[in-house]
This record gives structure tokens, C-alpha cells and sequence, in this order.
């Protein structure tokens, strides 16, 4: 009876060790991710990559583009939830102050096509510190770039997860001129955020 019982102990152990594992696992695999902005102790969650767009630009020259990554992020201060999008702009050549600021100004008004429908996004702000943000909360690809950061309700997110597709432009972007297509597709990820966040307001009865 007593070797039952440790073969018994020993197997439920094995199983708890195995779920555990496995638990880590799918977190670690997870489009998603939630922690505490160490400075500023708010919960933040986010897609776990940003999707990347580009815009050749034909006039400086061969294979020099101008990127854009855009992510959704929530912030949540003590139970107070915005959504946001982080765009950071960047560029694969180093560009004058000048041509930075005409870009940065270029998306005061963000419009992403969400298949053949426009949204518009206004920029709140170019400071992630008036949303109580400490760190970044997407990696970048290189030292020298410009962030804005826009508001963006859970329908509007909703409709840019169902996309097929998604281009981005400046809202004031001249006739003709090429949008940003995407690089990297990291739309499961977005997917993902807003289905969490869509639940989230479920279970909070908002």
C-alpha cells in the first residue's frame, strides 16, 4: 500500500511539474503581454510586437525607406483603462532634423486603412510620461526615432483586427503618394490585444 501511495504522490507530482511547464510555455508564446511600469507602477498591456509599415523614398536614393511601427497598448491606473496606438517613425538613412520634423508634423493626423476604410487618429501626445509611461513600451529598431501616440477605442481596435489588410498615411498625405505598407505582419498579435481587451471590459461589465 505505502509503494501505491509514493508511486501515486510521485505521478500527481510529475503532472503538476508538466502543467506548470506548460503554463510557462504558452505565456512565454503569447501574442500578448501585461507588466508594471517600474517607475511608474501602472499595469500596461500590449501587443507583444509592434507591426512594421515602410515608405520607399525613390528620391534619396536606392533601397532607402522610411519606417513606421505602430502598436496598441492599453494603460490601466488603478482600474482607469485608455487604449492607445505608439507609432514610431525611423528611417534606414539618417535624416536632417529638418526632414525628421516634416514627417513627425506629417502625422499629427494618423489615417490607417483598415481594408477600403479610413480611420483617423488624432496624436494626444509626443511625451509617453502624460500617459504615466516610464519605459518604452515597444522595442526600437535603431536610437534616432520620433513617437507619437494616439487615442483608440476597442471598436476602432476591433476593426483593425478584422482587417485583411492594413496601410498607413499621413491624414494630410499628398494625392498620388505611396502609404506605408506593411514590413512585418503582426496583425495576430493585434488580433489578440483586442480580444483580451474586449474581454477584459466583459468581465468588468463596462
Amino acid at each position: 500500500m505505502n509503494l501505491i501511495k509514493r508511486i501515486l504522490n510521485k505521478s500527481l507530482v510529475t503532472t503538476a511539474c508538466l502543467s506548470i511547464l506548460l503554463m510557462g510555455c504558452a505565456i512565454a508564446g503569447s501574442p500578448v503581454r501585461s507588466y508594471v511600469d517600474e517607475r511608474t507602477a501602472v499595469s500596461v498591456t500590449a501587443q507583444k510586437h509592434a507591426m512594421v509599415f515602410y515608405h520607399e523614398d525613390f528620391q534619396a536614393g536606392v533601397n532607402i525607406y522610411d519606417f513606421a511601427d505602430l502598436g496598441a497598448f492599453e494603460v490601466n491606473q488603478s482600474g482607469k483603462r485608455h487604449q492607445y496606438l505608439c507609432l514610431i517613425l525611423w528611417s534606414t538613412l539618417a535624416r536632417t532634423p529638418e526632414h525628421q520634423s516634416r514627417i513627425e508634423d506629417a502625422f499629427v493626423n494618423l489615417v490607417v486603412w483598415a481594408d477600403d476604410q479610413p480611420i483617423t487618429f488624432k496624436r494626444v501626445t509626443q511625451n509617453r510620461e502624460m500617459l504615466l509611461l516610464g519605459d518604452e513600451v515597444f522595442k526600437r529598431s535603431t536610437a534616432s526615432v520620433r513617437e507619437g501616440y494616439y487615442a483608440v477605442t476597442a471598436a476602432q481596435l476591433s476593426t483593425l483586427a478584422a482587417a485583411k489588410q492594413l496601410k498607413i498615411e499621413p491624414a494630410d498625405q499628398a494625392q498620388g503618394e505611396t502609404p506605408y505598407r506593411p514590413w512585418r505582419n503582426e496583425r495576430n498579435s493585434l488580433a489578440a490585444f483586442a480580444e483580451e481587451i474586449s474581454n477584459t471590459a466583459k468581465m468588468m461589465g463596462q
